[in-house]
């Protein structure tokens, strides 16, 4: 067999093979230079907040408001939770008469129903996509309970009960399975009224000797987590606080009258948070920060720091947050979990997977019409798979810089400024 020519038909098979192969190499680089195979995302701008969860101890003035001594019957309540009363209101009255024990009772109860039902609806200017706080203040109300049977504090874990039930309604409410409890409220208040006015004649009608805002219940805290113990407030004695148990013996005074409700007499009223020395530094005394209360529907408030309590021997500091702002329908339960805000960040919002580094500069390509541009950044924060980037201020500076509203191209492949996009 002749070599050489054997040499020559190999040789031209290799360069057969190549030639296809750099042709399919060159063709599959032209199409793909041509695709229009992008995702695009619009630039907005965003609020990030960074948060921290604690459990806080509310501290209030209030005044127990009492029945004569002696003074026995139904009691008809003539304000509404929250009301602010002046000098002299009628806060309630005390039929006498025909009052059965079983009917003071019945009415007692009707009273705590209604009372349940209206901490079930939610409120109507918060909008919730998702039963996650619902289900912690169920968790944290159900475990909380049986911490309190089993310390024997039966008129707390009463109360406890009550808010476990209405953040079971909520959890209803959240899911769609009921619209409102409007029509049962309606129902029991109607019944409550039908039984106080058959008791009898009007013996005593209640009124306030001072202004403030007026609560039918008493949850039996109101001389434990009194607000003129903050300013001389020890962390050994905030200790001793948050152990104690709720003290129902208010429910009479020495007298013998009759607990009615009681008045909030001062506009302040605080919480205290216990924290770690660590995480102190990120506060600063006189400083106002928004507090978020789960507990009460995500409700914010703004609270001055008005005091950091902090012992040389201990590594715990507890925060004192101070404020005046009273929201509609808002539960004072002593002990609520709180969200503090600790830092806020706001920017525009750019998917980490959308940065490139072009020219050694940070940056993203945009679509502007049907060409691909190259956008600076300058990032200020990585949170959750993004970058939260500086605002474009509009000064020449920035001219390069990624501005509000444009088309950020977030998936696409071979891209280069100038590049036409059909």
């Amino acid at each position: 067999m002749d070599l050489k020519y054997l040499a020559g038909v190999l040789k031209y098979v290799l360069s057969t093979v190549f030639s296809i192969g750099l042709a399919v190499f060159l063709l599959y680089h032209i199409i793909n230079g041509l695709t229009t195979d992008v995702e695009t995302a619009t630039i907005v701008y965003t609020t990030q907040e960074e948060v921290t969860e604690y459990d806080a101890y509310i501290f209030r003035g209030e005044s127990l408001l009492y029945t004569s001594p002696g003074q026995a019957g139904s009691i008809n309540f003539l304000c509404e939770d929250g009301t602010k009363v002046a000098v002299g209101q009628e806060i309630c009255q005390v039929y006498a008469g025909s009052t059965s024990e079983e009917d003071s009772v019945t009415l007692q109860e009707l009273e705590r129903k209604i009372k349940q039902l209206k901490n079930s609806n939610l409120d109507e200017n918060v909008s919730y996509s998702d039963t996650q706080l619902v289900d912690t203040t169920i968790f944290d109300s159900y475990y909380t309970l049986l911490s309190r049977m089993a310390e024997g504090s039966a008129g707390y874990a009463m109360a406890k009960s009550d808010d476990l039930i209405s953040a079971m309604n909520q959890r209803l409410i959240i899911t769609k399975h009921v619209e409102n409890f409007d029509d049962q409220i309606a129902a029991l208040e109607a019944r409550r009224q039908a039984l106080v006015t058959s008791s009898g004649t009007v013996a005593e009608t209640v009124t306030t000797d001072r202004s403030g805002y007026y609560y039918a219940d008493i949850d039996g805290f109101e001389e434990i987590f009194s607000s003129d113990k903050i300013d001389n407030l020890t962390l050994d004695e905030f200790d001793s606080l948050v152990s104690s148990a709720a003290d129902m013996s208010l429910e009479t005074n020495a007298e013998g009258g009759k607990n009615c409700g009681k008045i909030v007499t001062e506009y302040n009223w605080y919480i205290g948070v216990g924290i770690t020395t660590e995480e102190s530094r990120s506060y600063t005394e006189g400083y106002s920060y928004t507090i978020i209360f789960p507990y009460n529907s995500d409700v914010r408030i703004s609270m001055i720091l008005d005091r950091m309590i902090l012992q040389a021997d201990d590594d715990r500091v507890v925060l004192v947050f101070r404020t005046n702002s009273i929201p509609e329908h808002f539960s004072f339960l002593r002990r609520q979990s709180v969200q503090i805000v600790t830092d806020t960040c706001e920017g525009y919002k750019v998917p980490i997977s959308a940065v490139r580094i072009v020219d050694g500069v940070q940056g993203v390509y945009i679509l502007e019409g049907y060409t691909v541009q190259f956008r600076r950044i300058d990032a200020l924060r990585e949170i959750d798979g993004y970058f939260i980037c500086r605002e474009n201020d509009g000064s020449s500076e920035d001219a390069d810089m990624l501005e509000l509203y444009d088309h950020i191209i977030t998936s696409g492949k071979n891209l280069y400024v100038g590049k036409i996009i059909s």
